[in-house]
């Protein structure tokens, strides 16, 4: 867009966004929180370890999802408010279904510290029940996330205004969680894009990802689900 077509509320944004990335994220996301309450049906009763193992995997995934949408609370909405008016009550139903999210999170939480302790068969089907919710919430959230806000702001927000949001989220993950997250992140890469995707990284990210990463990630996957990754 060059400067004759812009309006006031739409910045120079020649330097369009790239939110592809954003779709591996959620990709991320909706695999693991799908995998959930199978992976709570499948503990047996009684089995603290197994149930405790499960709960560390929710409460990362619930840490993790929380900062991505905070981010997007704090660096997302308020700029789309801003400049894109007409479509104010989807981005005010992107806050809703947030807040929704968060709701269904904090159940689980509470329901998951219970199960850890006991792995009672009825809090595990409180557990997985609510978790199943959780799913489906985030699956509709996302989904329309993807249709309608992902090209509002590549139209609306600029390259540094998006890169400013990837990086709100890569900063909450711990230095010694990344390479973990990347493992994710890398399974929701279609397996022909994978050697591009890692190729595109830093070099001191890749080799890191070479020589420590993928051992790590697939011995902690396998604790998880019991299987190599793919």
């Amino acid at each position: 867009m060059n400067t004759a077509t812009q309006t006031p509320d739409r910045p120079d944004t020649t330097d369009r966004p790239d939110t592809a990335d954003m779709l591996l994220v959620h990709r991320a996301f909706r695999r693991h929180f799908d995998a959930l309450p199978g992976l709570v049906g499948g503990v047996a009763d009684g089995d603290t370890a197994r149930a405790g193992r499960i709960v560390e995997f929710l409460t990362e995934l619930d840490t993790g999802l929380h900062h991505h949408h905070c981010a997007e609370d704090e660096l997302m909405w308020p700029l789309l408010l801003e400049r894109a008016k007409t479509d104010g009550a989807l981005i005010l139903r992107m806050e809703e279904q947030h807040e929704r999210i968060a709701e269904l999170i904090d159940r689980a939480d509470r329901q998951a510290e219970e199960f850890a302790a006991s792995a009672h068969p009825e809090v595990r089907g409180h557990l997985a029940a609510t978790l199943s919710a959780l799913a489906v919430a985030l699956d509709e959230h996302m989904a329309e996330e993807e249709a309608r806000i992902l090209p509002l702001a590549g139209r609306v927000m600029t390259a540094r205004e998006w890169q400013a949001l990837g990086e709100r989220g890569r900063a909450a993950v711990p230095k010694d969680r990344r390479l973990i997250f990347l493992g994710f992140i890398l399974q929701a890469v279609p397996h022909p894009e994978r050697r591009k995707f890692l190729a595109d990284m830093p070099f001191a990210a890749r080799l890191a990802w070479r020589l420590l990463g993928s051992r790590t990630f697939a011995k902690e996957y396998r604790s998880i689900y019991g299987t190599d990754p793919e």
